[in-house]
């Protein structure tokens, strides 16, 4: 059998996502981790009161819960042979986030254990199954072909609060809840309204350029839609091989033929890279590209460099990390990091984006009490409709899975990454007008339900 380049497969975990980021770091070797702690040191974080807390627990009234600990899940790629380290910053994030936890008391006494579900890119269902045997949740984690291990989670009843989730058919499942929410109806435009306005001219001359690979084709698809229904007209839609190409001249070459002034990306900073300064050695200069939150990563300043003249815009729903202070949010997730795994993969939107969903079950499951079940944490997490993180992020909706109308933009430079101010912000950094959300018409996979598995939602005990 012909053996694929999945290099590349790195471009799917952040592109549906709000935020997120990619580690080639080694973590904690072990495949389960636990830390205790005095419960003694504050537990608020951010703007959120008491996330843990010492309690006196007793029973055990759920698979995974005894008297004393609560043993949880998180998905992530790290063991892919391709690519080693990929996405070590989820398990990193629920190392970090258990021992910080647990150093407060845990969940009302019970000290979070961590299993962490490797499906190494190609055994997901496996690892789902695992964790049908032995996990309350699954929490802050994600994989790459995520498609594979749904039918399984649902099957078994198992509550997802993730980290990212990548497929249609996970995006729009039952049983799921994400603290940035991505949602497989709909899609933010708010980014490209800005552009079209700051450049009057480039609506009229869009491309779209995206890796050949079923997922980032279909970004790609749901971006060139988005853009069509602000009137905009796409004069180059291209695929790329995802591994990226020795020379990036003809796709280049073939933007300039087409006159595009406008290009929507779909991949990650390295093809980026070398895409701007194959444009700059044919002196072709666009008014914009945008992209999405996982390109907010040094590599591509350290790669593109000079050719960064071509102006590159990221959208975020996130706070910066050059903004961070030891009395926001953002400074104590890194700080937090700092205490308890200096050498872990920290700065990473899809880091943020974990421990979001870390805070998201913590403060569902501390409203549980002693009885500690799936039904009510997933009950109150449905529950909670506006939510930052504490501060980390924008207001989402896990409730109702809706994509928000909030966006920020970080612009690429030479020298670094720089805020963009003129985007109108409402609500502190971030513009949230309810037009920056699109609702998608194409014909796109449909969510996996409980129904497609024989369940019904009363079976959530």
């Amino acid at each position: 059998m012909k053996r694929l380049n999945w290099t590349a497969l790195l471009l799917v975990v952040a592109l549906i996502g709000a935020g997120c980021g990619r580690s080639d770091s080694s973590g904690n070797p072990s495949n389960t981790t636990s830390t205790t702690g005095s419960g003694a040191k504050s537990a608020n974080f951010g703007d959120l009161v008491e996330v843990c807390q010492d309690g006196d627990p007793s029973g055990s009234p759920a698979q995974g819960v005894s008297p004393s600990e609560i043993r949880v899940g998180t998905f992530s790629d790290p063991g892919f042979v391709g690519r080693q380290g990929l996405n070590q910053e989820l398990f990193d994030t629920a190392e970090v986030f258990a021992a910080w936890c647990n150093a407060r008391g845990g969940i009302n006494g019970r000290e979070l254990v961590v299993d962490e579900l490797d499906a190494a890119l190609f055994n997901v269902k496996a690892k789902m199954t695992e964790a049908c045997s032995q996990d309350f949740m699954l929490v802050g984690g994600g994989a790459v072909f995520d498609q594979d291990g749904v039918a399984t989670r649902l099957a078994c009843m198992l509550p997802d609060i993730a980290g990212y989730a990548v497929s249609p058919e996970v995006r729009g499942s039952d049983l799921l809840v994400q603290p940035v929410p991505s949602s497989a109806v709909t899609f933010p435009v708010g980014d490209l309204r800005y552009l079209g306005k700051k450049y009057p001219d480039s609506p009229k001359a869009v491309g779209v350029l995206a890796g050949d690979i079923a997922t980032t084709k279909l970004v790609g698809a749901q971006t060139a839609e988005g853009a069509k229904s602000l009137g905009w007209e796409v004069v180059y839609d291209d695929l790329y091989p995802p591994a990226g190409v020795t020379d990036w001249t003809p796709y280049a070459q073939g933007i300039k033929d087409k006159g595009v002034k406008g290009l929507l990306w779909v991949g990650e900073p390295e093809n980026l890279a070398a895409l701007m300064k194959a444009l700059t050695n044919i002196g072709y200069k666009l008014d914009w590209t945008s992209t999405d939150a996982n390109h907010y990563d040094q590599k591509l300043i350290d790669l593109a460099g000079s050719s960064l003249s071509n102006p590159v815009y990221v959208r975020s729903r996130f706070e910066p990390f050059e903004d961070a202070t030891d009395d926001n949010a953002t400074g104590q997730y890194l700080a937090a990091f700092k205490e308890y795994l200096p050498e872990g993969k920290n700065r990473t939107y899809l880091g943020l984006q974990a421990w979001s969903a870390w805070l998201l079950f913590a403060e569902s499951a501390k409203e549980c009490g002693n009885d500690l079940t799936r039904k009510c944490v997933y009950s109150n997490s449905k529950k909670i409709r506006e939510w930052t993180g504490g501060g980390l992020h924008s207001k989402s909706d896990p409730g109702t899975s809706a994509t928000s109308p909030c966006f920020t933009i970080e612009r690429a430079t030479p020298k670094g990454f720089e805020l963009v101010t003129d985007i109108k912000p409402n609500d502190g950094i971030f513009n949230c007008n309810p037009d920056n959300v699109y609702t998608l018409k194409g014909d796109y996979p449909a969510g996996v339900t409980l129904n497609d598995v024989g369940k019904k939602l009363s079976d959530l005990k």
